[in-house]
């Protein structure tokens, strides 16, 4: 009997579940007689259909009244999505102990039925420490943190006392992981800071427990609190590889790559040997700085120590030498360990793509996409991903053969059901001047998102339709219930700004404040002041920087000059290059606009001392020329 259940789980881990039905079936052709423990192993591998059948012999045999077999049968189900036939299992179940509630209310929250777990909790009589926590981690994963903080604070308000098996009901290490998580999702750092002056009060987690330390400095470092997040790394007694890893990415989250590097070189001191997840977020900050010398000393030290390729490190590694404009590194990085990964290679080749576009190595770039789709059955594949990273690079420069090759890829391997994919579709053919076929595009979608509505309004904008850009703005907020943010709104008042739609884009400014509780970035009053110059109100565009709570940029002054050429206004034109002169000392285009402003109004003295500038400082004028494909 053991050396037949040992089978039966061997085949199980290994998830096979025809061998396993075909021994199955013999073993009682032979006259095996299941237990509790067989029909466990054969329902947590096989199919739906199969399971049915298992579930009913089962019940036949009389299992039905057997915690440990039900408990099995309702996962199985909730695994599958079955969620009535798992409920229906559950209430039927004769003796409902703290352990079938418990998997079940965790079994549904992973299948994503909030509610129904919900429910199952307002209906069990004695909830745990175990219920809680489950409670609160699952609302954490399914991306309601707000819900988590309310069942957290609920346990704190009724148990304080001992639940049916007499233990005490407080919040143990995963409950108080749980919510930092919460707190994360939320960037409520406040929330945050009481729960960790809690769990100093009541336990010794933070100083004990590397899973909530290591939270906890996630929770500090995604606030931007990094002060706090070491110091809470410093109190850690056990400073495990996990514990490490969070404050490296901590850092490297608040942009201090430098930090990150000092502490790696701490850890190797210290003695401590750092695994996949803490080399590939070294080179990342590596990347970002970017540090070329110690990313290879970094590769150096890789080389030297792990056994076999990893795909996560050589990805970060391509990535870094990359961003450090070494893209024949990268190259040969791909080359050495690209053998070694087969199918999984596909992020390398994701990295060595976008490596090829940063280094405006474009043609190397769709080589590589192109050798990737050569790829037979076995070997890497382009996804998603290689799409959306495909597509934009078509869009900068509008190359419209390669973009329809990407789309035909797409239609004929089902890519194009992927909305990151599709948005991509939208866009490129937009900057392509083929506003109808992003129309078609954008009505086949099953799917749409706030990006997908952002892309379509900014498409028609432009191409100079401000009107129907306001219509699927309209569309967008009324008939789908969609919020828009910051980005919709530039996209929507750029529309009306291209249209001469002055008013409406005055509106929409106000509207998205008042209605919305939008507060406008220095990207929406740039727009604004573009709105506004371009129909000749420059003092009102005036007065719109001036009221701006945050300094302007370039981009906000350059809209303003523009004006000043298309209406003829030499001395505003002249005030605004002084301020572009100090935010931009050598940028070329701002002087180029300028010294025309000065001869088209017959200001030739002017125009030839910019000129003069120009030469004496070394700033080169940038040459335009066009990509645009019929």
């Amino acid at each position: 009997m053991a050396s037949q259940l040992s089978l039966l789980n061997l085949y199980s881990q290994q998830a096979k579940w025809r061998e396993l039905i075909s021994l199955y079936h013999h073993m009682r052709i032979n006259g095996f007689q299941p237990n509790t423990f067989s029909f466990p192993f054969l329902l947590r591998s096989c199919p739906l259909h199969q399971g049915q059948s298992i579930h009913a012999d089962a019940a036949k045999r009389g299992f039905e009244a057997d915690g440990y077999v039900t408990n099995a049968v309702v996962a199985f189900y909730l695994r599958h999505g079955s969620l009535r036939d798992a409920l229906q299992v559950f209430d039927e179940m004769p003796d409902q102990n703290p352990v079938s509630w418990n998997a079940a209310i965790s079994g549904f929250f992973h299948a994503g039925d909030c509610n129904r777990a919900h429910q199952l909790f307002e209906r069990m009589p004695w909830p745990n420490v175990i219920t809680w926590s489950a409670v609160i981690a699952g609302y954490t994963q399914n991306a309601r943190p707000s819900d988590a903080l309310v069942v957290f604070k609920r346990m704190r308000r009724e148990c304080g006392g001992i639940d049916e098996m007499g233990f005490h009901v407080v919040p143990n290490s995963n409950t108080i992981a749980s919510v930092l998580h919460a707190c994360v999702q939320l960037r409520d750092v406040g929330f945050g800071e009481q729960v960790h002056g809690y769990t100093i009060k009541m336990s010794t987690y933070t100083e004990t427990n590397v899973f909530v330390g290591s939270v906890l400095i996630d929770m500090y470092g995604r606030c931007g609190r990094t002060g706090l997040a070491k110091l809470v790394f410093d109190s850690m007694q056990e400073k495990c590889v996990v514990a490490w890893s969070a404050l490296i990415a901590m850092y490297v989250h608040n942009n201090c790559p430098s930090s990150a590097i000092d502490v790696l070189r701490e850890m190797i001191y210290s003695s401590s040997s750092p695994n996949y997840v803490t080399l590939t977020t070294v080179l990342t900050a590596c990347a970002h700085m970017p540090n070329l010398l110690f990313g290879k000393a970094l590769h150096g030290y890789i080389v030297k120590r792990q056994g076999g390729a990893d795909v996560f490190v050589s990805t970060a590694l391509i990535d870094m030498y990359s961003k450090c404009d070494h893209v024949v590194y990268a190259h040969r990085v791909f080359e050495r360990d690209n053998v070694f990964m087969g199918r999984n290679a596909t992020p390398m080749w994701n990295a060595l793509i976008t490596g090829y576009l940063e280094n405006n190595c474009v043609d190397d770039a769709w080589c590589a996409v192109q050798s990737m789709c050569r790829f037979s059955n076995g070997g890497p594949r382009p996804n998603a991903v290689t799409m959306a990273i495909v597509l934009p690079m078509c869009a900068r420069s509008a190359s419209l053969l390669y973009g329809k090759e990407a789309h035909c890829y797409m239609l004929k391997n089902g890519l194009d059901e992927e909305i990151l994919v599709s948005n991509g579709l939208l866009d490129m053919y937009s900057k392509c001047g083929k506003i109808r076929w992003a129309e078609r595009v954008f009505d086949q979608m099953a799917t749409k998102n706030r990006i997908s509505w952002t892309s379509m309004i900014d498409g028609y904008g432009t191409h100079g339709d401000g009107v129907s850009a306001i219509r699927i703005f309209q569309q967008m907020v009324k008939e789908k219930n969609i919020e828009p943010d910051n980005v919709t709104f530039v996209a929507l008042i750029s529309a009306c700004s291209h249209a001469g739609l002055v008013e409406e884009g005055l509106r929409y400014f106000k509207t998205m404040r008042q209605e919305y509780g939008i507060v406008p970035m220095e990207e929406n009053y740039g727009c604004v002041v573009d709105l506004l110059a371009r129909a000749g109100r420059i003092n009102e565009a005036k007065d719109i920087i001036a009221s701006m709570p945050m300094k302007p940029s370039a981009s906000v002054w350059g809209a303003l000059l523009g004006a000043c050429r298309i209406h003829g206004h030499v001395e505003e034109a002249e005030l605004v290059g002084q301020f572009l002169h100090e935010l931009e000392p050598n940028e070329a285009g701002f002087r180029t606009l300028l010294s025309n402003i000065y001869a088209e109004n017959g200001w030739l003295d002017g125009a030839a001392d910019v000129r003069r500038v120009m030469r004496e400082t070394g700033v080169a004028k940038r040459r335009g020329c066009s990509w645009l494909e019929a």
